[in-house]
């Protein structure tokens, strides 16, 4: 069945036809071929709209997680930064403590500087003394 209006047109090429049809069975022919095309233009039409269908459900679903992926994304940063803070918050607390280790070392390092100075003017001592007693004995 054909729908209306679309009928109408056909008709006139229907009788165009005709024209150059032999008489009989020529406008039952061109009528037969014109609901066959129509059929497999539907066909057609259906298969891209549900091709493209197919598309948009698979873009929503792309969508979708892609938008999940952002959101888990977003939480991992916002993660990170809270340690971040965190971290410089604790590094503010031990810089006096940092410092002192600093000063501590600064002064060890003098320190052992100093007994090394001590530990060489003592041997000078030593050696001057073995002289001294080497010289009264003699």
């Amino acid at each position: 069945q054909l729908q209306p209006g679309i009928g109408e047109g056909l008709g006139a090429m229907a009788d165009a036809e005709s024209a150059h049809q032999p008489a009989g069975g020529g406008k039952e022919a061109v009528a037969h071929a014109t609901r066959d095309m129509f059929v497999k233009v539907s066909e057609y039409i259906q298969g891209e709209v549900l091709a493209t269908s197919s598309d948009y459900q698979l873009l929503e679903q792309m969508h979708s997680a892609t938008t999940d992926k952002f959101k888990d994304l977003s939480k991992q940063a916002t993660t990170v930064s809270s340690d971040m803070t965190a971290l410089q918050g604790k590094a503010r607390e031990l810089q006096p403590t940092l410092d002192q280790v600093d000063v501590l070392e600064a002064s060890v390092s003098e320190l052992h500087h100093t007994a090394i100075l001590l530990d060489d003017y003592s041997k000078r001592i030593e050696a001057k003394y073995k002289d001294l007693v080497a010289s009264r004995h003699s």
